[in-house]
């Protein structure tokens, strides 16, 4: 738990098997006219960083766009239609997150957060860091899942945002 701010600690009564850090999240489309999107909730995550500063996430709750997401989208793997279509190599997520301000870096990785929504479609938020200047994505992939980011799927820049609020002990 070394190098986790002040935050408010709290007692579950076993319910969870271990130290758990709580944040709250948030992301929303930078254009609202082309694709308005906007999502947010709370992440779990183990409260031990990785080498690089990251924090591996075990849950999430929360919306995207009004619809519930029902959980995470495993890491190591692409949600349908994340695909590179030129070489069809999925795009695959690591569920990661980084505290702001740390190193400078940003708190998504390339691959980024990855989950499913009950209306049976995905996302992968993740840091573009690959663009010029770099930005934020969120790759919505929508049945039947086509490769890429073509029509239904959509790919908006929105800006991300995560922060700790409590540990549950």
């Amino acid at each position: 738990m070394e190098g986790l701010p002040n935050v408010q600690k709290i007692s579950l009564f076993g319910i969870y098997p271990s130290t758990t850090v709580i944040w709250s999240w948030q992301y929303r489309g930078l254009d609202a006219e082309v694709d308005p999107v906007t999502a947010g909730g709370l992440l779990l995550t183990d409260p031990d960083r990785d080498g690089d500063g990251s924090y591996g996430i075990d849950a999430i709750i929360g919306r995207r766009n009004g619809v519930r997401i029902t959980g995470l989208f495993p890491a190591g793997e692409g949600i349908p239609g994340n695909v590179n279509p030129d070489t069809g190599v999925p795009y695959t997520g690591d569920n990661q997150v980084r505290r702001q301000g740390v190193a400078d870096g940003p708190q998504l990785s390339t691959s980024g957060l990855q989950f499913a929504l009950a209306d049976g479609s995905y996302s992968n938020v993740f840091h573009a860091s690959f663009l010029s200047p770099p930005i934020d994505l969120d790759f919505h992939s929508v049945s039947p899942f086509p490769e890429g980011p073509i029509p239904p799927n959509s790919e908006p820049a929105v800006t991300f945002a995560a922060q700790i609020i409590a540990l549950v002990a």
